[in-house]
């Protein structure tokens, strides 16, 4: 082989991997962008360990509905699956739906939402889930969420394989009950 055989060769050896990198990272991005936002409201508590960086830790706060009250006794954070009623952002119940994927029960749902597999122990689920921030935010978060007067929602994107991931928190009053 001529040296400039060879010098192609490695050029082309070189550009390989890195052409396997964008198109890893085209499809991943294509993947982040597909779905429906939803907002879930959420309880905040704040266990952050500054050494793994910023972030605020929260349990979603599933509403659930009297159909959930009486036919499971499973709650819907722990459920592997959870059939969602409402219409795109807003979630008027929630309750966990069977082991084996039903298509009739499912018929029912808006979307259906599914519990990742492998994740860190902070991210449980359909239970919890965490939020990474700057200091400050993670700060002025964590302070909000605190606040009793304050509803939590995290804003999540609902991929069409029913996994979700936050892309935001938002803050409402609480609507007091009238007397």
């Amino acid at each position: 082989m001529t040296p400039r055989g060879t010098r192609l060769t490695l050029a082309a050896a070189l550009m390989l991997p890195i052409a396997a990198l964008a198109i890893s990272w085209a499809v991943t991005h294509h993947q982040a962008q597909q779905g429906q936002d939803w907002l879930v409201p959420i309880q905040g508590y704040d266990p952050r360990d500054l050494l793994r960086g910023h972030y605020v830790q929260y349990r979603y706060d599933w509403p659930t509905s009297p159909r959930q009250q009486t036919e499971s006794a499973v709650t819907p954070g722990a459920a592997d699956a959870l059939c969602i009623i409402g219409s795109a952002p807003n979630i008027r119940a929630a309750w966990p739906l069977p082991g084996s994927p039903d298509p009739a029960v499912e018929k029912e749902c808006a979307i259906v939402l599914r519990g990742t597999l492998g994740t860190r122990r902070e991210i449980r689920g359909l239970d919890s889930g965490i939020f990474y921030a700057s200091q400050s935010e993670a700060l002025v978060l964590s302070r909000k969420l605190a606040d009793p007067d304050v509803q939590g929602l995290v804003r999540v994107r609902v991929r069409p394989d029913g996994i979700l991931h936050p892309i935001g928190l938002e803050f409402r009053r609480r609507q007091r009950p009238r007397p």
